[in-house]
């Protein structure tokens, strides 16, 4: 009880510090003294209410002195009007309140102060809500934490050093099967030309558009490998529903939902989403996770390292007419799995990079060959990258399961099987998502979605104080 009280009053001091810096106070202590007291709301109240009673009553009627000899009559009604239409125009100008106190602000709930309400601001300025989470770039996003900070350092120069060569391969996948690839992929990463991005930009396209029915047509069950993982880029739409029917056609279960948050700091209140299908503005996209196999975070480290990232992007909205997705999407996916056969389908030129195979339409050249594309792996364990023992010290594990007297665990491949994806789930419930992210697949699985995320609302933080945890 000691410790959960200590916690409440350090993070009670941690908002009054931030709340300080906010009002321009010299310390936490002085916030009260840039703040209205209960003797100075009460006379702010007062004064509206004697505001209001001047405002309602009518103004004084003029009164016609009598003529008298010698006295100039009409200065002294002009007089009189001057007076009368400056105290109308007080009158009219009531009290002019400035929200200071923060007194509910303090206690965690919902405050009328409007330097916390980004609903309120976006209305008046254009800026999303989505602006004024911090820290959410590669570079600063775990400056707070530096194991993990060290953690990534060591897994990019681990992965720049294993990539395989970058290839690509001018391919029009209409006609394109692609068991001619003749390889088996561990990361497959589907970025189709959807119509949703057309029709957004109010742009005319180029490219042909794919429909669900052609993705779905896609043969990715030939080309993924036996413990591999997809992942589909599906818009904010009715792909939602449509990805997950082509994930399951294809042999994979939904594990996970990456979503991309579009931020418009550079350009506020421009609106771009033009899509008539859509009534309100659509500020996000989603990129679907699916598992083939049986992968297990606390017995599989060879191949997955969980909770490395989290399931959030969050970048500036490209330009009207731009449908590339954020470069991140690649760093997710390099440190969640190890494989090295990754496969980037409808790439373009801008996405070619080191350990990806692309294959798009639009691509201006051909480097690919099977056979020298094979023999990168000539052994049954070379599609792996490998792992260092300092990168094994500083990666989050799963804590180890005890095992009770009845018995161990159930068999590998068993119906107890955890088929985690690694990738734990952010509540941020400002972000109206039209999916539920605990909507299971109807299969014998079982995910483990942990909240190991925290918002902190008093500073707009994103934090990952509790990755370490795992």
């Amino acid at each position: 009880m000691n410790s959960r009280l200590q916690e409440i009053r350090e993070k009670q001091k941690l908002r009054r510090q931030i709340l300080a810096q906010q009002l321009g106070a010299e310390s936490a202590d002085s916030i009260g003294a840039v703040l209205h007291s209960k003797d100075e709301l009460k006379e702010i109240e007062e004064t509206r209410e004697a505001s209001r009673a001047s405002y309602d009553s009518s103004a004084p009627p003029l009164k016609k002195k009598p003529q008298t000899e010698g006295e100039d009559t009409e200065e002294d009604v002009e007089e009189q009007k001057d007076e009368v239409e400056v105290q109308q125009e007080d009158e009219t100008n009531p009290y002019e309140e400035v929200y200071k106190d923060s007194s509910t602000f303090l206690k965690g709930t919902q405050s009328l102060n409007p330097h916390n309400d980004y609903c309120q601001h976006f209305v008046d300025t254009g800026h999303r809500p989505q602006n004024f989470i911090r820290d959410v770039g590669l570079a600063d996003r775990f400056e707070e934490y530096p194991k993990l900070r060290e953690l990534i350092r060591l897994k990019d120069e681990l992965i720049s050093t294993t990539n395989v060569p970058p290839m690509y391969l001018q391919a029009d996948l209409d006609h394109f099967e692609l068991r001619d690839l003749k390889s088996q992929f561990d990361v497959i990463l589907i970025e189709p030309p959807l119509e949703e991005y057309y029709r957004e930009s109010g742009i005319s396209h180029t490219e042909r558009f794919w429909t669900w029915d052609d993705i779905m047509r896609l043969e990715i069950e030939e080309i993924s490998a036996l413990r591999s993982f997809v992942f589909l880029w599906c818009g904010s739409g009715e792909g939602l529903d449509l990805g997950r029917m082509c994930l399951r056609k294809w042999g994979f279960r939904r594990c996970e939902d990456i979503c991309w948050i579009k931020t418009n700091k550079n350009n506020p209140g421009k609106t771009k989403a033009l899509d008539p299908k859509a009534v309100f503005q659509r500020t996000k996209e989603h990129c679907l996770m699916g598992i083939k196999g049986t992968v297990r975070r606390s017995t599989d480290g060879d191949f997955i390292h969980a909770n490395v990232d989290i399931d959030l992007i969050i970048t500036e909205e490209p330009e009207m007419g731009n449908v590339e997705k954020p470069v991140e999407i690649f760093h997710i996916i390099e440190h969640f799995c190890l494989g090295r056969r990754r496969l980037h389908l409808f790439g373009r030129d801008s996405t070619i990079r080191p350990g990806w195979l692309t294959v798009g339409p639009t691509l201006t050249n051909t480097n690919f060959n099977p056979e020298a594309y094979a023999s990168h792996f000539p052994l049954p364990d070379d599609h792996l990258s490998g792992c260092t023992e300092e990168i094994e010290r500083l990666r989050p594990k799963s804590p180890v399961k005890l095992k009770s007297d009845r018995g161990g665990g159930a068999p590998r491949g068993g119906r107890d099987t955890d088929y985690n994806s690694g990738f734990n789930t952010s509540n941020f419930n400002f972000f109206n998502s039209p999916t539920s992210y605990y909507n299971y697949d109807d299969y014998d699985t079982y995910i483990y979605n942990y909240n190991y995320h925290n918002y902190n609302y008093s500073s707009c933080k994103i934090t990952t104080s509790n990755l370490a945890k795992i």
